[in-house]
């Protein structure tokens, strides 16, 4: 039997749905985008059906947004606090590069103005990309995201304080996430890379390990691992930067996700994707960050890194 070619949302539990009559609906599917079946080598009624295991997690991992610019001179010191942090908590901290201000594209973010002209002639990479400026756009007022470098820790706001926070509070903010651990959501994800097509297919679980108070979707990251270009490093233009996890967007290009259908406890839903990736780079070049967000508060609930 040919499988539905859609990135869709299949859910575990039965649902029930009212149109003229109400009928019994088995492992729903939701259409989205369609799959790219070429990238698959081969018919593709014979791609590989997932096999999942019971999800033993029992750790929340975190996501570290670093919000830069290359044209940033005090972002190379906010990026060095970021590795730092993500190397001190191996498997449980992930950095993402953000590149974005508040409201979306700045000066510390923008290309030169002509290339090889001009004191930034040299500032001709794009990092951002639409994704990056959505966040900047949506996180500028009301999240205390005011300049670069700030950042968040999986967008948790503490108590009396701001989303956003200056990289010397990076540290501590995880340290008391990772002490409160507190796990309401489980993901786990299987992926095939074809080489002949430079795609892949992305296959994830979703299961709330609790009731969730608030609707939550899910955003897959596409993280380019690390590109040497220009940087302004506190004034000096160093053109042997290493720009390290640099978000290149969401493999399904929704910035805000799909919605996780059901988040109650012991319900799961699977949600699968197709990716080609850029001419001239391989799935070496790149990982993916898999994370659920509650909608109302933006908070990630959980995020698991995925080599591809």
């Amino acid at each position: 039997m040919k499988r539905a070619l859609y990135i869709g949302i299949l859910s575990v539990v039965t649902m029930t749905v009212s149109l003229m009559s109400c009928d019994k609906i088995d492992k729903p599917i939701k259409p989205a985008i369609l799959l790219d079946t070429t990238i698959f080598e081969g018919n593709w009624e014979d791609y590989p059906d997932p096999v999942w295991t019971q999800n033993t997690n029992s750790n929340r991992n975190f996501v570290l947004e670093d919000y830069t610019g290359h044209r940033c001179p005090n972002c190379p010191d906010a990026a060095t606090e970021a590795e730092a942090i993500e190397s001190a908590n191996p498997d449980r901290v992930f950095v993402a590069s953000v590149h974005a201000g508040p409201g979306g594209l700045t000066a510390f973010q923008e290309l030169a103005d002509s290339c090889g002209i001009g004191d930034y002639h040299k500032f001709c990479t794009e990092f951002f990309n639409s994704t990056s400026i959505a966040y900047g756009q949506e996180f500028s007022s009301g999240f205390g995201f005011f300049a670069n470098p700030q950042g968040t820790v999986s967008r948790i706001t503490p108590s009396g304080e701001s989303m956003f926070s200056l990289y010397n509070a990076w540290s501590a903010r995880v340290s008391n996430a990772i002490a409160e651990n507190n796990l309401q959501v489980n993901i786990q994800a299987q992926s095939n890379y074809y080489s002949s097509t430079n795609g892949f297919y992305l296959h994830t679980e979703i299961e709330p390990l609790a009731d969730l108070p608030n609707d939550c979707n899910t955003v897959v990251y596409l993280l380019e691992n690390e590109v040497i270009d220009y940087q302004d490093d506190n004034g000096y233009k160093d053109s042997a930067y290493h720009h390290h996890n640099i978000l290149r967007g969401t493999i399904d290009d929704l910035p805000w996700g799909q919605t996780v259908p059901t988040i109650t406890a012991g319900s799961k839903s699977y949600f699968d994707y197709s990716y080609k990736l850029p001419t001239g780079k391989d799935n070496s070049d790149y990982h993916l960050l898999i994370y659920v967000y509650d909608i109302t508060t933006y908070e990630i609930l959980q995020v698991i890194k995925h080599e591809l």
